[in-house]
């Protein structure tokens, strides 16, 4: 850690899912992890081990890829015993009618522009679902309120969530604005790590892969 790090914070994505395997839109959906799902979500937390991290504290999604990651991840840091809030708040995007869809039929049936506007820009939503404005109000409102000043007692908070609310949070967090989000992601089972100074001030940032 920085010597002037007050806390750590850990963004973790999920390991692959069934329905990332199948190139299809999962949302709200509740597919287990591949094998190789598991695989990257053993491989991330060893890579955590390197970095001496252990987490004091999970923040995750409901979802059971983000239960089955963290379990595989507090298995290999032996953080069993480390406290595991699971709120909605954290959730995948609700791609709505698009739930379910492989991307190659959602392009057939709604055309690729328009399919492409909904996954990438900020504003727009698919019928029925969320924007990623959408998705960003109800995060980062838990991020303020219950996160951030759960990360500020010190140690590592490991949060592990979905491409979009990940996306949503690392905007606020590193001042990504609505153009700059259209090109961002993290990778299943990627993980971003950002040092924090007592202050609250962001003070170094990496990219675990």
């Amino acid at each position: 850690m920085n010597g002037a790090a007050h806390a750590r914070l850990i963004l973790l994505r999920h390991g692959e899912s069934e329905a990332n395997a199948a190139n299809r839109f999962t949302g709200s959906a509740d597919p287990a992890l591949t094998a190789n799902g598991r695989g990257q979500a053993d491989a991330v937390a060893r890579q955590l081990l390197d970095r001496g991290i252990r987490p004091a504290r999970i923040f995750r999604s409901t979802l059971r890829r983000c239960a089955d990651t963290t379990a595989i991840v507090t298995a290999v840091t032996g953080s069993q015993d480390v406290p595991v809030i699971a709120n909605l708040a954290l959730n995948e995007r609700d791609y709505g009618a698009l739930t379910g869809l492989n991307k190659a039929e959602a392009a057939d049936r709604y055309g690729v522009e328009q399919v492409l506007r909904w996954r990438r820009s900020y504003a727009d939503a698919p019928p029925d679902g969320e924007s990623l404005r959408d998705t960003a109000a109800r995060v980062l409102a838990y991020h303020i309120h219950v996160m951030l000043p759960a990360i500020m007692q010190g140690g590592a908070t490991l949060v592990v969530a979905h491409g979009n609310s990940l996306r949503a949070l690392a905007m606020a967090l590193d001042g990504i604005d609505a153009v700059g989000v259209e090109t961002f992601d993290i990778p299943t089972a990627g993980a971003i790590l950002y040092e924090f100074a007592a202050t609250t001030a962001i003070l170094d940032r990496a990219i675990i892969s």
